[in-house]
């Protein structure tokens, strides 16, 4: 709230607050800044979705071309351990016919034999064949082949040592297709020839699952750029056999020699991949594996464009919220200067308190206070602006934190305080408002003051005529009393007697006569009871004469022997003696609830209590009839509190929802008891 109170620069004028870049067109300087930051919140966030996007991109095929690596690195692993479990069997083979003098020195049926022992390896090995100078033997699972010539297949096979034909239909099977693979060994003391297996690469597509991510191709290519075979997904392709010696993705890779991975147009065909290939070591047979770049960046473009939507919706909130606060901020400027009005013009004092000093005043303080400037104010705590001890004997210093605190706890507080001003020392009554504020967790109080010097002077008068008319009123009383007793109750008295020496001579009156005689000493009697009583509710003479205790009892037996309500007395053996106003006071309250209590509660007893308390003298009028409504507190219950009051007492009364009425009265004592009381319990008739 502080903010919001501080100086405007001597308050802009409306026109001017209310002049913004959204009505006119034209900003102002605040506006300009508001825009160039959103501008440059903006251009920010755009900046940081670019760089995100690009990130993101090098970073998906940075993770993409590892897993391209790693299966490449997986099926050029596998694809060298079926060749050499092929071949291998081949040269086994053809180490026992070696052993043996040579191919022609091998019966037929052993050679078959031997070489169908070392066909044990996997299913992709179909067969292993041995080649010697014009003789070929090929043993397949299922089938034999023994020429005396070498078959056309094989006799492309030159120069190198270890050759690699293309893909064909299994001698035998041809529904199978297979790779023959051969290398050049000794099959006889001095002859070589060629060992080697034929391949079935079927399998190739089970490896599949072992790479974790989807692969869309893979396969096997001969050195001359044959595909050997081809997979796609989960399937063999159609691209088997064909010449890659052209395609410049796969000519990029054989160019490096090793491992690597290069971007293009796919080795079996014309869409952009990322592509991986490595030779097979000892055979001249690379291994590929490539993955479509439409798939691996179709994740990417989904997130680009969601990254693109949310810098956009970014940039649109930045700049409504920009034009939002502009609109706020002028509409700020406009209430802060209408609240620095109000605050100013305000006819009490205002204040505002960070913990337990003054951050900022209204002008009314200044007046209050007797200081120069509301300015000087600030810094000042509030037992600065107050005596030194409160009317209750309390340190101000003290008193304040205890206010502040309890204010803190329960949000707000209303007392009575008293200050001062400061040019002339003079204290002053006042009443605070106090209340708990918060701002950016910093504790703060707002405190409206208000000067209650008039109305405790007008109080003070109403107090000092109302005890004048009390006084004048109880002397009145004194007055019709004694005027009662002494004069209408004497002359009543005399007429009593006067009838009372008539009857004694009745002997000459007539029988009505005497009876008519009769009733008017009874009356006359009657006259005089009521006089009596009247002259001493009026003024009890037993409450000026025997003290209090006494006129209480009084009181009780009359009630008693009118109404026929049970009352019970707690009263002291010895009680000192009040002054006579404050015993009047007490009697009156006590003849008050009384009457009270004949006339409304329908109670069946009533209880008086007095008692002497160490600070209190307290008179207790309680009963269990139907109480007292909460909307009408009661007949005369306002003349008992005032005349309370007048010493500086209170009266309370409570009603429980039970039913039953307590009153007690409490005025204060000045002095220390002088001797014990002793309470003594009166109750019945």
């Amino acid at each position: 709230m502080s903010f919001v109170l501080q100086d405007n620069k001597r308050n802009h004028p409306r026109g001017r607050a209310r002049n913004g870049f959204l009505r006119s067109g034209i900003p102002n300087g605040l506006d300009w800044a508001l825009l160039s930051y959103a501008l440059l919140a903006v251009a920010a966030g755009v900046a940081y979705t670019a760089l995100k996007i690009e990130s993101d991109y090098r970073q998906t095929l940075t993770l993409e071309r590892n897993v391209v690596r790693g299966a490449t690195a997986s099926l050029q692993t596998g694809t060298l351990a079926m060749l050499d479990d092929g071949v291998g069997a081949a040269l086994a083979g053809a180490g026992e016919v070696r052993a043996t003098g040579g191919l022609d020195r091998v019966p037929d049926a052993r050679l078959r034999a031997q070489l169908r022992r070392q066909l044990t390896g996997g299913t992709f090995v179909r067969g292993i064949f041995i080649a010697d100078q014009g003789r070929f033997v090929l043993v397949t699972r299922q089938h034999t082949l023994d020429l005396r010539t070498d078959p056309r297949w094989l006799a492309a096979a030159t120069g190198a040592t270890t050759w690699v034909g293309a893909p064909m239909r299994e001698p035998g099977d041809p529904n199978a297709i297979v790779v023959p693979v051969a290398r050049r060994t000794l099959t006889g003391p001095g002859t070589s020839g060629w060992a080697g297996a034929l391949f079935d690469f079927t399998s190739l597509p089970k490896l599949y699952p072992q790479f974790g991510s989807p692969i869309s191709e893979l396969g096997l290519i001969a050195s001359n750029g044959t595909v050997l075979v081809a997979a796609k997904g989960r399937h063999l392709d159609h691209y088997r056999g064909v010449s890659l010696a052209h395609n410049e993705l796969w000519l990029r890779a054989r160019a490096t020699g090793t491992d690597t991975i290069v971007q293009g147009l796919g080795s079996a065909g014309n869409k952009e991949k990322i592509y991986g290939q490595a030779p097979v070591v000892g055979y001249p047979i690379s291994v590929y594996a490539g993955q479509s770049l439409g798939a691996v960046l179709k994740d990417w473009r989904l997130r680009r464009r969601n990254d693109i939507e949310a810098a956009t919706a970014f940039g649109a909130l930045v700049l409504t919220l920009t034009a939002f606060l502009g609109h706020s901020m002028r509409a700020l400027r406009m209430r802060e200067r209408d609240y620095r009005t109000l605050f100013n013009n305000a006819k009490v004092a205002v204040f505002i308190l960070e913990g337990d000093r003054i951050i900022e005043a209204n002008r009314t303080v200044a007046t209050m206070f007797g200081l120069g400037s509301e300015r000087e104010a600030i810094g000042l705590t509030p037992w600065d602006l107050s005596p030194p001890v409160q009317p209750n004997g309390r340190p101000s210093r003290e008193l304040a934190r205890e206010r502040l605190r309890t204010t803190a706890l329960e949000g707000s507080s209303t007392f009575e305080w008293t200050h001062k001003r400061l040019d002339s020392g003079e204290p002053f009554p006042a009443e605070v408002d106090l209340s708990c504020l918060g701002a950016s967790g910093t504790a703060l109080a707002l405190a409206v003051v208000h000067d209650l010097t008039e109305r405790k002077r007008a109080e003070e008068e109403l107090r000092v005529l109302s005890s004048e008319l009390m006084h004048h009123e109880h002397e009145e009383r004194r007055r019709v009393g004694r005027d009662l007793h002494d004069s209408t109750g004497q002359s009543l008295a005399a007429l009593e007697i006067a009838l009372s020496q008539l009857g004694r001579e009745t002997d000459r009156l007539t029988p009505n006569g005497r009876e008519q005689l009769r009733y008017c000493v009874r009356l006359a009697g009657q006259c005089s009871s009521e006089i009596r009583t009247a002259s001493y509710l009026l003024h009890p003479p037993l409450l000026d004469e025997l003290g209090l205790v006494s006129a209480l009892e009084w009181l009780a037996d009359g009630l008693r022997e009118r109404s026929g309500i049970e009352v019970r007395l707690e009263l002291p053996r010895a009680f000192e003696r009040l002054a006579p106003e404050e015993e009047l006071a007490l009697f009156r309250v006590a003849q008050e609830a009384l009457t009270n209590v004949h006339r409304h509660s329908e109670s069946p007893w009533v209880l008086i209590r007095l008692s002497a308390q160490p600070q209190y003298i307290v008179l207790e009028i309680e009963d269990a009839g139907r109480g007292i409504s909460r909307d009408v507190p009661g007949v005369g219950v306002a003349g008992m509190r005032e005349r309370i009051r007048q010493f500086g007492g209170t009266l309370l009364v409570e009603s429980p929802a039970g039913g039953g009425t307590l009153i007690r009265a409490s005025l204060p004592r000045p002095r220390p008891i002088v001797e014990p009381i002793d309470p003594k319990v009166v109750a019945g008739a």
